[in-house]
């Protein structure tokens, strides 16, 4: 018969553990006065063009920027060619 392995004896602490952390996991009983229901509220309306118009702005300057690089590149490309 085989001898048994280190991983199959971790494996089966590992698993005893968990039982017991189960165990003393169990949730407290709860009365009925104690139970407090919330309304679900709806989430504000923001416009977000005017909170991130920074962002915006900046998305911009890259997108022009981007497309300056992009131009420089392709006219190097035939220059050097």
């Amino acid at each position: 018969m085989a001898k048994k392995t280190k991983r199959s004896r971790r494996k089966a602490k590992r698993t005893k553990a968990a039982k017991s952390r189960a165990r003393q996991q169990q949730p407290a009983p709860v009365s009925k006065r104690a139970v407090v229901t919330k309304k679900a509220s709806a989430p504000a309306k923001v416009d977000l063009a005017q909170e991130y118009h920074y962002v915006f702005d900046d998305l911009r300057k890259i997108a022009i920027i981007a497309a300056i690089m992009f131009a420089l590149l392709f006219v190097l490309a035939f220059v050097l060619r």
